[in-house]
């Protein structure tokens, strides 16, 4: 058994057992007697028919009762399903599922500086997810296409996330028709037009402060309808889109993300949801948006504790930061987020790797470094195994006072030791041979893993089918 287990250790952060029940009781009072507003509909006269009442601006209130009975239906645990079986994850289990980032539309190169980023930039990243060890779900728009027609990116992007990995995907929860057309695409691949089974998860984003547009209600609904996993999220800025106090801020994104998830669960009783708070602050004297400050690091702890206080899996944190080039800053915010994400327990990683300039811009050469400090942290997470054999006297008694344990026959170094692939470990007389900086080895992995990358097995068939259905829905549009 290990002595010392930093696995599981939740970074409480201040978000006690009576902390936790205030943010409910204010979160509740707003539900209740403030409102939030819904924009679609059919999503308002769902409220309606179960107890809700529809105020002036699409306002909806609605009573404590119907949330908790509702949030109480979502699952604690749900399995994501990939077409690859052995690439099968579970959301909310002992491992985080592990997303690339999400949204950017620039892109940072060696080679070109910053840029517009492209449908082959995008293909890339794809590589790269199914390539490094740590990142175990393919996500959605890990960079934005802008070179492709944006009525139709959203099949563009999905179609090569199903090709090039074999891991398990998200899709477009941009309103109705997007949602479908990747749904249909994932019932092509999974031989499996009804969706018996959690494929795919969509990401409902909130709009701050207490409203849902008609698009996100679109695609929340359809998901839930057909049973695939919605991941909502409150993207509440403290201080321009919530209250300048974390504890306000906090009641407000955990308002938004209930009532979206109690619209899942009267839609369709135990769809799978997941409760993310990717919030943060801004900076005052900018008035920019700033993720890679210890205000997100806290959001992110709250994020875990008010999942476990629902029992619904969590999401938030990645590696994130404000920076504008991979340097020192980029590091550093992104360890602390980092490790913060994986000490508060969340259980859904989006921008696990990647990010620059506050969620504007990607970056392949941080993508492998960000990779590279989640090893680290996994590394720290299995902690230290204690027991007679490892406490090695035998090894002790064979070495005399003021000797040594060096042998170049002891193969046991590279079993015990993490061994990095980008971080520069050798002395300074060998590093001077070549002088090279992280981001330049950084570099050099993105090209050797996009070399080594080889194309996941898809019937052939199957592929044909999807490529044709692409094609059908684009000539639609």
């Amino acid at each position: 058994m290990p002595e010392y287990d930093a696995g599981t250790t939740a970074a409480s952060l201040g978000v006690t057992r009576e902390s936790r029940a205030a943010i409910h009781e204010a979160s509740m009072h707003i539900i209740e007697d403030i409102g939030i507003q819904i924009n679609h509909e059919r999503a308002r006269m769902v409220f309606e028919r179960n107890g809700g009442e529809i105020h002036e601006n699409n306002v909806v209130t609605l009573p404590r009762d119907i949330v908790a009975a509702c949030v109480e239906k979502a699952p604690a645990q749900f399995t994501l399903y990939a077409r690859n079986t052995g690439n099968d994850v579970t959301v909310g289990g002992n491992e985080s599922v592990r997303a690339p980032g999400y949204g950017p539309s620039n892109i940072h190169t060696v080679e070109d500086g910053r840029r517009r980023s492209t449908l082959s930039d995008y293909t890339d990243f794809v590589k790269l997810s199914q390539m490094e060890s740590v990142i175990n779900c393919t996500g959605y728009n890990v960079c934005e296409p802008n070179d492709t027609d944006q009525a139709t990116k959203h099949l563009d992007m999905v179609e090569r996330s199903l090709i090039y990995t074999d891991q398990p995907v998200m899709g477009s929860a941009y309103g109705e028709d997007r949602a479908q057309e990747c749904l249909d695409m994932l019932g092509i691949v999974m031989d499996d037009p009804d969706l018996r089974k959690p494929y795919t998860a969509g990401l409902i984003n909130t709009v701050p402060p207490r409203s849902l547009d008609t698009k996100t209600l679109g695609g929340l609904m359809t998901y839930a309808e057909n049973g695939q996993p919605v991941i909502i999220s409150s993207f509440t800025m403290a201080g321009a889109s919530g209250p300048e106090t974390l504890a306000g801020s906090m009641a407000q994104a955990n308002a938004e993300n209930l009532l979206a998830i109690t619209l899942a669960q009267l839609l369709n009783p135990g769809t799978p949801v997941v409760y993310g708070v990717p919030a943060s602050n801004i900076d005052a004297r900018y008035g920019s948006l700033s993720i890679g400050s210890p205000e997100s690091a806290l959001f992110v702890s709250f994020c875990g504790q008010m999942g476990r206080y629902y029992d619904i899996p969590s999401r938030g944190g990645g590696g994130l930061s404000d920076s504008k080039s991979v340097d020192f800053q980029a590091g550093f915010e992104s360890m602390l987020l980092q490790t913060i994400t994986a000490l508060s327990g969340i259980d859904f990683v989006l921008h696990s790797a990647g990010i620059l300039e506050s969620y504007s811009a990607i970056s392949p050469e941080k993508f492998v470094l960000d990779c590279e400090t989640l090893q680290y942290i996994d590394r720290f997470k299995r902690g230290i195994t204690i027991s007679p054999d490892t406490c090695a006297l035998d090894r002790m008694s064979a070495v005399e006072p003021a000797g040594h344990f060096l042998d170049p026959s002891n193969d046991q170094l590279e079993k015990v030791f993490y061994r990095p692939d980008i971080a520069d470990k050798r002395s300074y007389s060998d590093w001077d041979t070549d002088s090279t900086s992280a981001v330049e080895r950084a570099h050099d992995r993105v090209r050797r893993q996009l070399e080594a990358y080889q194309k996941p097995h898809l019937d052939a068939d199957i592929e044909r089918d999807l490529t044709e259905y692409v094609e059908d829905r684009k000539a639609a549009h």
